[in-house]
Protein backbone atom coordinates (compact mmCIF):
# COMPACT_ATOMS: atom_id res chain seq x y z
CA UNK A 1 0.00 0.00 0.00
CA UNK A 2 2.83 2.78 0.68
CA UNK A 3 4.20 2.06 -2.73
CA UNK A 4 0.41 2.88 -4.26
CA UNK A 5 0.18 6.27 -2.01
CA UNK A 6 4.02 7.36 -2.68
CA UNK A 7 3.18 6.73 -6.92
CA UNK A 8 -0.23 8.54 -6.17
CA UNK A 9 1.62 11.72 -4.71
CA UNK A 10 3.99 11.57 -7.62
CA UNK A 11 1.09 11.62 -10.34
CA UNK A 12 -0.99 14.41 -8.41
CA UNK A 13 2.69 16.75 -8.69
CA UNK A 14 2.74 15.96 -12.68
CA UNK A 15 -0.77 17.04 -12.62
CA UNK A 16 -0.30 19.90 -10.85
CA UNK A 17 2.58 20.83 -13.34
CA UNK A 18 0.98 20.13 -16.34
CA UNK A 19 -1.74 22.69 -15.00
CA UNK A 20 0.68 25.03 -14.40
CA UNK A 21 2.12 24.66 -18.18
CA UNK A 22 -1.09 25.05 -19.80
CA UNK A 23 -1.88 28.14 -18.00
CA UNK A 24 1.52 29.45 -18.62
CA UNK A 25 0.97 28.56 -22.51
CA UNK A 26 -2.48 29.67 -22.89
CA UNK A 27 -0.61 32.91 -20.86
CA UNK A 28 1.94 33.40 -23.57
CA UNK A 29 -0.26 32.35 -26.55
CA UNK A 30 -2.75 35.37 -25.94
CA UNK A 31 0.53 37.36 -25.53
CA UNK A 32 1.78 36.13 -28.76
CA UNK A 33 -0.80 38.24 -30.39
CA UNK A 34 0.96 41.28 -29.19
CA UNK A 35 4.80 40.02 -29.32
CA UNK A 36 5.85 38.03 -32.34
CA UNK A 37 9.25 37.63 -32.15
CA UNK A 38 11.37 34.78 -32.00
CA UNK A 39 12.29 35.06 -28.38
CA UNK A 40 8.69 34.69 -27.95
CA UNK A 41 8.18 31.81 -29.93
CA UNK A 42 11.32 29.95 -29.04
CA UNK A 43 9.56 29.94 -24.96
CA UNK A 44 6.09 29.33 -25.99
CA UNK A 45 8.11 25.76 -28.18
CA UNK A 46 9.71 24.99 -25.10
CA UNK A 47 6.98 25.56 -22.98
CA UNK A 48 4.45 22.68 -25.29
CA UNK A 49 7.54 20.29 -25.73
CA UNK A 50 7.86 20.41 -21.63
CA UNK A 51 3.88 20.31 -20.93
CA UNK A 52 3.81 16.79 -23.28
CA UNK A 53 6.56 15.32 -21.53
CA UNK A 54 4.53 15.67 -18.80
CA UNK A 55 1.41 14.58 -20.19
CA UNK A 56 3.37 11.08 -21.22
CA UNK A 57 4.96 11.09 -17.53
CA UNK A 58 1.56 11.27 -16.73
CA UNK A 59 0.26 8.45 -18.58
CA UNK A 60 3.27 6.58 -17.47
CA UNK A 61 2.34 7.15 -14.37
CA UNK A 62 -1.07 5.98 -14.86
CA UNK A 63 -0.32 2.91 -16.66
CA UNK A 64 2.15 1.71 -13.83
CA UNK A 65 -0.63 2.36 -11.17
CA UNK A 66 -3.24 0.20 -12.94
CA UNK A 67 -0.59 -2.74 -13.86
Amino acid sequence: MYVKKKRSKKLKKLEEEHTYLDKKVQQLTKDRLKDRSTESKDILSRLKRTKLMVKDAIAKAKATLTN
